[in-house]
């Protein structure tokens, strides 16, 4: 009978271990199928309509990019509504903090190869900065370190060392998912209470151009097609090969080509990253803009967004010297690079405009005090 009744007693401790460990298994299966339903790879889970929705709704500058935003996350394998819960954490989707100026949607910090500005990476458009984000996910956190879901990525993307409150990002994360999936825009109310997207203005120039500077982008070649060839060559440039091309375009419009290719290594480092991997579009063009004259027949291009496209790098880079000599030089009557860049990124954001000219004028500095050797970084 003791024998049986140590059995029992036993028996009866691992009963009660067993009911107590299955109920707290349990107890934990919602939290486990919620942190799956955080995998960032995946198929959409809202549309480009209702990305659009939620920008407009809190009167973000990358209202109407919706598309853009969705169809990135298509061709990188990220559910776009991560993307979009991100740049709400980060910047109040760009309404807010340095992303105002750099156009990123997620605070990256400096990444080699982009412009930096203060720590953090600076894209010429929203577009590249969405591009640069997913770039960023797929590639080195889903790719290289094999962190896939909110819960593995937040806490290196957002480390508590740089004063982050890693539970509270990974809750405003999952949170706002959870509503977009069930239709809601945050406290905004549903999907049919936000404003009509047909009401978003179409891109415009936005300031007065600023005075000019002693860098004309008017004149003749400071570097030959070999030097462009060689800068080109070390970016690893889709468009290699092309220097005979800037070259030749730059004095058929009367305008140094050193402006164009450091207009072209601000705006997508050489074709490498951001909006002209799509577009081979040497610079952000508009298809259109409500304040040109410039005659569109000579533009072999496409409607991408609301920015030229091209099939040839030939086509983009000749476009551009046409549209600068054009519009700018012809039309506006603006020739330095403090004037161009004033109007050329479309915002009255002195910080922006201060940056982009500087960071052109340094890069053309260099490259002129070194024409016949080979280019350095």
């Amino acid at each position: 009978m003791k024998g049986f009744s140590r059995l029992l007693s036993s028996g009866g401790i691992c009963l009660i271990l067993f009911l107590i460990v299955s109920t707290q298994v349990h107890a934990n299966m919602p939290l486990l199928q919620r942190a799956s339903s955080y995998s960032v790879p995946g198929p959409p889970t809202v549309s480009a309509a209702f990305i659009n929705q939620v920008l407009a709704s809190n009167h973000s500058p990358a209202s109407g990019k919706g598309q853009a935003l969705f169809d990135d996350g298509v061709n990188y394998g990220i559910d776009p509504v991560f993307a979009l819960a991100f740049f709400m954490h980060e910047s109040s989707f760009g309404t807010t903090g340095i992303a105002q100026y750099t156009f990123s949607l997620g605070n990256e910090r400096c990444i080699a190869g982009f412009p930096c500005y203060n720590g953090f990476t600076v894209f010429p458009t929203w577009e590249a900065g969405f591009i640069g984000w997913y770039s960023l996910i797929r590639n080195l956190y889903v790719g290289t370190w094999h962190l896939s879901t909110v819960e593995q990525i937040i806490p290196t993307y957002a480390p508590s060392s740089d004063h982050n409150n890693v539970a509270g990002y990974i809750n405003a994360v999952d949170s706002a998912v959870d509503a977009w999936r069930n239709g809601q825009i945050s406290a905004f109310g549903s999907v049919s209470s936000v404003t009509d997207m047909s009401s978003i203005p179409p891109l415009s120039t936005t300031g007065a151009p600023y005075p000019a500077d002693q860098y004309s982008i008017v004149g003749k070649p400071t570097v030959t097609a070999a030097f462009i060839n060689q800068v080109l060559t070390r970016y690893h440039s889709p468009a290699v090969g092309k220097g005979q091309v800037f070259f030749d375009a730059g004095v058929k419009y009367g305008i140094d080509p050193i402006y164009a290719l450091a207009f072209f290594m601000r705006d997508s480092t050489f074709g490498t990253v951001g909006l002209a991997r799509a577009t081979r579009s040497l610079g952000p063009l508009p298809i259109a803009d409500i304040t040109a004259t410039v005659a569109t027949t000579a533009c072999h291009c496409q409607d991408f967004h609301g920015y030229r496209s091209y099939t040839t790098w030939d086509a983009s880079i000749i476009d551009w010297f046409h549209y600068m000599h054009d519009y700018y030089v012809k039309q506006m009557g603006l020739t330095t690079v403090s004037q161009v860049i004033s109007i050329y990124l479309r915002t009255n954001d002195a910080l922006a405009i201060q940056f982009a000219i500087k960071a052109i004028e340094a890069r053309v500095d260099l490259w002129r005090k070194t024409p016949t050797k080979t280019p350095l970084g």
